[in-house]
């Protein structure tokens, strides 16, 4: 993968750098918030050489790159720089676009801080193995140390939180930083250390709230502050400005976030709370249940909406039992149907494929697995979601508990560590999910012979390659096929899939099917030597066609007054890779009938 063309080919496709307000990347995805979500081009994106996907959700734009996504990464902030301007589109915005907005500004403020996360909670995972194997004694000051370690980044939530919304909402960050340390001021704290329900502030009631590991406070009151803080802009004399806006920024949305926003967003808190101990309640079913959700959420982009939800769970109880186990059984659930094709596959491109995207998934890397072989080959799509339903249910049985939030996978493991039981049950579920889903794929098996897929491209004759009048194409050099004596002057797509190549003579054109099968037709011979003339090309190179739509047209009548013959070679150029190429039709054919079965 050349990471700086295909940077540079995203970059332009989006619409430019100006075009695109924020970008971040994830494990597998760059994620672009872009001024214009119309001046994207999202099929070319996705036709791109490296690009396994493009989701569009939550106000973000998303290109699905795997594992190398870091590398295309750095060549965008190489076009693009890191510094990016919000443009302002003059269209009236959707209730729609307003909520994917504001799930975007929501997720986005969790995004950069989930290392953090993941290493402190690392360390809290450090502490129970410590303590389960007699270690550490949790009387030690050494215990408690650690535990400010592992505790300190979900205490301190606010303040980072505070950081990354302000920055997400294009305003003023150390603002959002210093909102989040007056929720967590040790003096506002002690008021309801003291048992008081309420103070007071100028006489209006405030209630006295933890805001410990809240987050939804302070992105709320970020939001209000942006343009509280535009307006203190507008109204500062530029001589004191320097003082004047952020005393009065303060002076007005801090009171207003205490009062107001503070309490309400623990409310929301309180029903997450609820939500919590409802999954909890649920038990075995709602792992299992999750477990198979979750390839859907990551299909749709959507998985990361459930981060926050996460983070949440872990710092009101300092568990999960459900999200982070079913997620695990996902991504191993992907792992075992993809190994399930490296085993049943007979096509070697698409064993090295599945192959790949297995190690990739054990290790927390799905969209290789999901994009590249699952869901392109539909039925194991389906056997990882029974294996994922079936092992989740597994994991909610054998008390599989997450005890730090940190993307599960196999080198992730000692997050279940937290009790012997949990962690064996982890290793159990592990095994389970991954053979039970490859043995499930194996039995159901998919389309591998591409019948029915390949047809015929053109009306006309068949004639046996060996009699055709070209040594190459005779002696099978370039590969097995047929060739078409046309009695019509149209040629259109045998399946679906890419052009690979189309000649500037146009009278070749060179087609790739999604499972890695190539073919070449080759319209007449000899009629390079025409350059073009009596040929039309309705398609370009990179394009994606559907079986059956037209690729080209020719002048029949004026290629053979120029003495040259129509007889078009139909060449499966990869043949090497398969057992056998066999034609399905006698004598005649007419355009979209079968025509070849390739094993």
């Amino acid at each position: 993968m050349d990471y700086k063309d295909i940077a540079k080919s995203i970059v332009e496709l989006v619409g430019g750098k100006e075009n695109i307000a924020s970008y971040t990347h994830c494990y597998t995805r760059l994620r672009m918030t872009l001024n214009d979500l119309e001046k994207a081009n999202k099929d070319a994106i996705s036709q791109l050489d490296g690009v396994l996907d493009v989701i569009v959700s939550g106000g973000q734009f998303q290109v699905v790159i795997g594992n190398e996504v870091e590398q295309v990464y750095k060549e965008v902030n190489k076009l693009v720089g890191s510094e990016t301007q919000k443009v302002e589109v003059k269209k009236k915005k959707t209730v729609k676009e307003y909520a994917s907005g504001a799930l975007d500004v929501f997720i986005s403020s969790f995004t950069p801080i989930i290392p953090l996360i993941a290493g402190c909670g690392m360390i809290k995972v450090l502490i129970a193995i410590l303590l389960n194997t007699h270690l550490l004694s949790d009387k030690s000051s050494t215990y408690a140390i650690l535990n400010i370690l592992g505790d300190s980044v979900y205490y301190f939530l606010p303040i980072f939180v505070g950081y990354t919304s302000a920055k997400k909402m294009n305003t003023d960050p150390f603002l959002g930083m210093l909102l989040g340390a007056i929720l967590l001021h040790p003096n506002f704290s002690a008021l309801s250390a003291k048992g008081a329900q309420y103070t007071s502030f100028i006489n209006i009631p405030v209630r006295l709230v933890s805001y410990s590991a809240q987050a939804l406070p302070v992105i709320l009151s970020v939001w209000l502050m942006k343009y509280v803080n535009m307006f203190t802009e507008k109204i500062c004399p530029n001589l004191v400005k320097v003082f004047l806006r952020p005393m009065l920024t303060i002076l007005i949305t801090a009171p207003i976030m205490l009062i107001v926003i503070g309490p309400l967003g623990t409310f929301a808190g309180d029903y997450f709370q609820v939500f919590c101990n409802l999954m909890n309640k649920w038990g075995w079913i709602a792992v299992g249940l999750n477990a198979a959700i979750f390839p859907f959420l990551v299909f749709t982009g959507m998985h990361n909406a459930l981060i926050p939800l996460m983070i949440q769970m872990f710092a009101t109880q300092g568990f999960d039992a459900v999200l982070v186990p079913s997620g695990l059984v996902a991504n191993i659930a992907e792992g075992g149907a993809a190994f399930g094709v490296f085993l049943r596959s007979r096509d070697k491109k698409m064993k090295g494929t599945a192959l790949s995207a297995t190690i990739s998934a054990l290790f927390g890397i799905t969209e290789p697995a999901l994009y590249g072989v699952n869901l392109k080959l539909k039925r194991p799509f389906i056997a990882m979601l029974i294996g994922s339903l079936t092992g989740g249910c597994l994991a909610g049985l054998l008390s599989v508990t997450a005890f730090s939030f940190v993307s599960p996978s196999l080198i992730s493991l000692p997050i279940f560590a937290g009790t012997t039981r949990s962690f064996i049950g982890a290793i159990i579920t592990v095994i389970a999910t991954f053979i039970g889903t490859a043995v499930i794929t194996v039995i159901m098996g998919f389309d591998q012979s591409g019948k029915d897929e390949i047809v015929s491209p053109l009306t006309g004759e068949l004639m046996p390659l060996s009699e055709v009048k070209d040594k190459a194409f005779a002696s099978g050099a370039m590969g097995q096929g047929i060739a078409i004596k046309p009695t019509e002057g149209k040629v259109v797509a045998p399946f679906n899939g890419t052009v690979m190549a189309i000649f500037p003579t146009k009278h070749a054109i060179g087609l790739k099917r999604d499972d890695g099968l190539e073919l070449l037709i080759h319209v007449g011979l000899d009629t390079v030597n025409l350059n073009g003339k009596g040929f039309k090309a309705y398609v370009k190179q990179g394009d994606r066609v559907k079986m059956g739509e037209t690729l080209l047209e020719f002048d029949q009548a004026l290629i053979e007054s120029q003495g040259y013959e129509c007889v078009t070679p139909i060449i499966v150029t990869n043949s090497a890779q398969y057992k056998k190429v066999d034609v399905l039709a006698s004598s005649k054919i007419k355009r979209k009938e079968k025509l070849l079965n390739v094993e």
